[in-house]
């Protein structure tokens, strides 16, 4: 079992309401309320399509037992790109804890086990807990396909006038799904 906790919320959103109002061609500020929360959402439909954090946050992973493949190479964070290692703890029944950072590595997005370091147990009724930074920076930092297709989503939902009635643009899944890791 796996569950994942957003610590540190993003510090922004991807598209700024200038640049969604711009894309809308709106002049007036009568639905900057609708829009902002539209440009959430779409961030959020994004980041779900391509398996990606768009704008840096923390987070936390966990396990009740060690994820497959950690041996063979290590196991990719998602949402990805993970950019910072911040812990990792084994957590008993009882709730106490065990720093276990000091084993571990993230390389190219992938925690791995440190050469000589043995994978310690997780204790009956225990988990692992991961700690990590994911995302690709600030706002400004977001490759331009993801905001695009941030832009793409907000644009259906405004037109439909309520959510992406007709679906999501072809375009706005296009640019989530090349962005999305293919898993074996």
């Amino acid at each position: 079992m796996t569950d994942l906790t957003v610590i540190t919320p993003p510090a922004g959103e991807p598209l700024t309401l200038a640049a969604a109002k711009d894309f809308l061609r709106l002049a007036t500020s009568a639905e900057d309320a609708l829009v902002t929360d539209l440009i959430r959402a779409g961030r959020a439909w994004v980041e779900t399509a391509s398996g990606l954090a768009l704008v840096t946050r923390t987070l936390r992973r966990r396990w009740t037992a060690w994820p497959h493949g950690l041996l063979r190479g290590g196991v990719k964070l998602r949402p990805g790109p993970a950019s910072a290692l911040i812990s990792v703890v084994r957590v008993d029944a009882e709730g106490g804890e065990e720093l276990l950072t000091g084993r571990f590595e993230l390389t190219s997005g992938k925690l791995r086990l440190r050469p000589f370091a043995g994978l310690p147990v997780v204790p009956l009724g225990g988990a692992i807990e991961v700690t990590f930074e994911a995302g690709y920076g600030e706002a400004a930092d977001v490759p331009e396909d993801l905001v695009h297709g941030v832009k793409l989503w907000v644009q259906a939902a405004y037109l439909s006038g309520d959510g992406v009635r007709g679906g999501v643009p072809e375009a706005a899944a296009l640019a989530a799904a090349l962005r999305r890791e293919v898993r074996i």
